[in-house]
């Protein structure tokens, strides 16, 4: 329950603007709760702005590292899971190489985190949709194979955010149809 029910009202009426309608209905096959729909819309509305100018997600071919076979960089998707805050980022000290999530929101990954631990973790509350059982098979694997859960959440939240990412673009091209 939110404490300051003005603001509760506020947000409510908010996501039922006409501008946020298809946002609001991705979020809804992801199950996520209003709380964290209006942090979402709050960090990545309007989605144009991680997109390419032509509206498409930004893409860039670019000779690989090691292989120097053309390898795919996706902009936009790496900018969105910024926004959100669970884009890892790379830290190389001499021997040591750490990756860990630095930067964008830290009130969505925590929301996102939540979400994993109350609505894919527990089997009875899981979304009963291909993104649930698709998340939820991904988390169990993860945790039968012994990986600490806190990472396995984290990991399980930034996946659900490519997810939520190509979901989004995909709404929002079949509305401008």
């Amino acid at each position: 329950m939110c404490r300051l029910p003005s603001l509760c009202r506020q947000q409510l009426q908010l996501l039922t603007d006409a501008r946020f309608q298809p946002y609001v209905e991705v979020f809804h096959s992801f199950g996520f709760g209003d709380r964290l729909k209006a942090v979402l819309i709050s960090q990545i509305y309007p989605l144009s702005g991680f997109l390419g100018e032509d509206g498409k997600p930004e893409v860039k071919i670019r000779p690989g590292r090691n292989s120097k076979k053309p390898t795919k960089r996706h902009l936009s998707l790496r900018r969105f899971q910024k926004a959100l805050g669970v884009a890892p980022s790379l830290e190389a000290s001499g021997d040591k190489r750490k990756t860990k999530v630095v930067g964008g929101s830290d009130l969505c990954r925590l929301s996102l985190w939540q979400w994993v631990y109350t609505r894919l973790e527990p089997k009875r509350s899981r979304l009963k949709n291909e993104i649930g059982e698709f998340l939820g098979e991904k988390l169990v694997a993860e945790k039968e194979a012994g990986r600490p859960v806190k990472l396995v959440r984290m990991k399980i939240a930034a996946i659900g955010t490519r997810l939520l990412f190509r979901e989004l673009v995909k709404a929002l091209a079949s509305e401008k149809m």
